[in-house]
């Protein structure tokens, strides 16, 4: 909360508040056809950008079994809550999926990164790097299962994971960081120039998505604030809980609980946008975590430094 803090979102925030008015501007003017996108960032820059990142990353293997375990428990409890409280409060399918879309997933990579560059250097950004690798997985695998249900059955759905490239560049990426086998240069150095493109396409596209919202009625639906009350305080609760669990402390502490408590993913604005569901819903919540972010990360970025 002092100048560096408030340097830190500015430097943060700015970037991101750009690519989105330019995205709600070419969409008011051009009216693309944004599921083009949706298709070229599942299926092209995810890839490349897990086998880039994956590949040469230095992350010690036991960081790295904690920053899997943190993943894995932290994604089942935010996903546990999230079916309860749709299943308690009868939402809509198309509803109940969006919230655990929204709730499962933080905005970690092109928002979380820079942040803990900033605010923890170069050592939480290590952490973070692996963390956003893992999430980019559970994003399109997992979140590729929950947003697809909304159009298809559970083995519907489960056959569409089948035919994502991700998976695939995944088991390549995570083979190569586990035997410690380097990329050519050349490939390397392409993989990295075209899933560096990923970041900027899918918050084009949050802000395409949001020109196309209709805001009035987003926020007369009470699904819609439950849904951000949950991003807001269930997941860090949730987060602390699982950081508990693993009896983790010290800077990895730290990264892991901020980036989880990020505002909501905005690859489910991609996913939703790819088959269906409640994108109204996912695209207003993204826009009303990531403003109300700005106030809220302060204070647990600061109370992260006691873990």
């Amino acid at each position: 909360m002092n100048h560096s803090y408030i340097s830190l979102f500015g430097s943060v925030s700015i970037p991101i508040l750009i690519a989105v008015a330019l995205g709600c501007l070419f969409q008011k003017y051009k009216s693309p056809d944004t599921k083009i996108l949706a298709d070229l960032s599942l299926f092209v820059l995810s890839p490349c950008l897990i086998v880039s990142s994956l590949s040469d990353s230095d992350l010690h293997h036991s960081f790295f079994g904690h920053i899997l375990l943190f993943t894995i428990i932290q994604t089942v409890l935010c996903w546990a809550a999230a079916f309860g409280a749709g299943r308690l409060l009868r939402f809509s399918a198309p509803s109940q999926h969006a919230m655990e879309m929204t709730t499962i997933f933080a905005n970690s990579n092109n928002y979380g990164l820079p942040l803990l560059l900033l605010a923890f250097g170069t050592a939480g950004f290590t952490i973070g790097v692996t963390n956003v690798v893992l999430h980019i997985i559970l994003v399109n695998t997992l979140g590729l299962y929950i947003a697809s249900r909304s159009a298809f059955s559970p083995k519907q759905a489960l056959a569409k994971m089948a035919y994502n490239p991700l998976i695939y560049a995944a088991v390549v990426g995570l083979a190569l960081y586990f035997f410690g086998i380097p990329l050519p240069s050349g490939l390397h150095d392409g993989l990295k120039l075209i899933g560096g493109a990923y970041a900027a396409v899918v918050l084009l596209l949050l802000g395409m998505q949001l020109r196309k919202t209709n805001w009035r009625s987003s926020f007369r639906r009470r699904e819609l604030w439950i849904a951000v009350a949950m991003r807001i305080f269930g997941v860090p609760f949730l987060s602390w809980i699982t950081i508990r669990m693993l009896g983790l402390h010290g800077l990895e502490a730290s990264v892991l609980f901020v980036q989880s408590s990020m505002p909501s993913a905005i690859n489910a604005v991609v996913l939703m946008e790819k088959y269906g569901g409640d994108q109204e819903l996912v695209a207003v919540n993204v826009a009303l975590t990531t403003v109300a972010s700005f106030v809220y990360l302060p204070v647990l970025i600061y109370w992260s430094q006691g873990l």
